[in-house]
């Protein structure tokens, strides 16, 4: 009796002291699994070539890899989807990765309260619905892919410097953003003037404009990449990737390709910019203006478009 005692005993004992590896070998299978996700999806995401400037990272807050994602801060009761509300995250990380040497995009860890991460249904894990393994963003690959998702994390409140810039009724604020580049050396100025903002762009600076509701871009508040100017055009990169505009004012929009359109400077004010985020390595030398926490509309905010319909 006691030799079966001891037996079940020792059994016991081996079972639990196995248990770590199995669960180990369990999560590790399950972080590859939301890994394959990732690398097994389409994506309207990539590398775009801008007249006048050449190859330029572009990011669609409807890639269809995250447009689904749940974007929300882990206080809000909403359940919005990256798609429809990701324009700033989007927009702001194609003005950083402008800004930036490739290397030197995983610097956004350093304003980070704990590792950035990534699952197949959430951008935040307090808003995973079905507790998914987190993969954790590391090299120089995965924030050059993922640098969206990251900066959404950042805005929705994983960062020290107890910022929230998603908001439930504003969509996202740009409160977070002067912390966001401080990682990166960068300086962030808003201001309201067109040719200032065309002349920080003339400077080296990266520069997003907010649209208003109502503008040819979307009809609630938006954000987008200017990505490169000339003479006669501005070229711009729209963080809601489509084909083609059915808005008022499209005819003197240009798609070059889906997420790329370019519009001449006469005529801007289709455009409806009300306010530009300039990024510059150094101060941007302007007229002060005072600095604006600008949101999104408090209408609905733009519905993407499926992603995958877009060739």
């Amino acid at each position: 009796m006691k030799h079966r005692l001891l037996a079940a005993f020792l059994t016991i004992v081996v079972m639990f002291a196995a248990l770590p590896s199995v669960l180990f070998c369990c999560a590790e299978r399950d972080i590859l699994a939301t890994e394959a996700y990732f690398d097994g999806g389409f994506s309207l995401s990539g590398v775009k070539n801008v007249p006048g400037r050449g190859d330029m990272i572009y990011y669609a807050q409807n890639d269809a890899l995250w447009k689904d994602f749940v974007y929300e801060s882990r206080e809000s009761k909403k359940s919005r989807p990256f798609g429809d509300g990701g324009c700033a995250p989007a927009a702001v990380g194609m003005a950083i990765a402008a800004m930036t040497e490739r290397e030197e995009i995983t610097l956004i860890v350093n304003g980070a309260k704990t590792p950035y991460s990534i699952c197949p249904c959430s951008v935040t894990a307090s808003k995973c619905r079905q507790h998914h393994a987190r993969y954790t963003l590391t090299s120089v690959r995965d924030f050059e892919r993922f640098l969206p998702l990251a900066i959404a994390e950042f805005a929705a409140g994983n960062n020290i410097y107890g910022v929230l810039s998603r908001t439930e009724d504003k969509g996202t604020a740009t409160g977070f953003i002067h912390h966001l580049v401080k990682p990166y050396g960068l300086n962030v100025t808003i201001v309201s003037d067109y040719q200032t903002a065309l002349d920080a762009m003339a400077q080296g600076c990266a520069v997003v404009a907010h649209s208003r509701a109502g503008s040819v871009f979307t009809n609630t508040g938006h954000y987008v990449f200017l990505a490169a100017a000339d003479e006669e055009r501005l070229y711009v990169m729209d963080s809601l990737c489509r084909e083609s505009y059915d808005t008022t004012g499209a005819s003197k929009l240009t798609v070059l390709e889906p997420g790329l359109v370019t519009l001449r400077h006469e005529d801007i004010r289709i455009a409806g910019f009300g306010s530009y985020i300039i990024f510059s390595k150094t101060q941007f030398s302007h007229t002060d203006e005072p600095f604006m926490d600008i949101s999104e509309s408090t209408l609905e905010e733009e519905p993407a478009t499926d992603g995958e319909s877009v060739e």
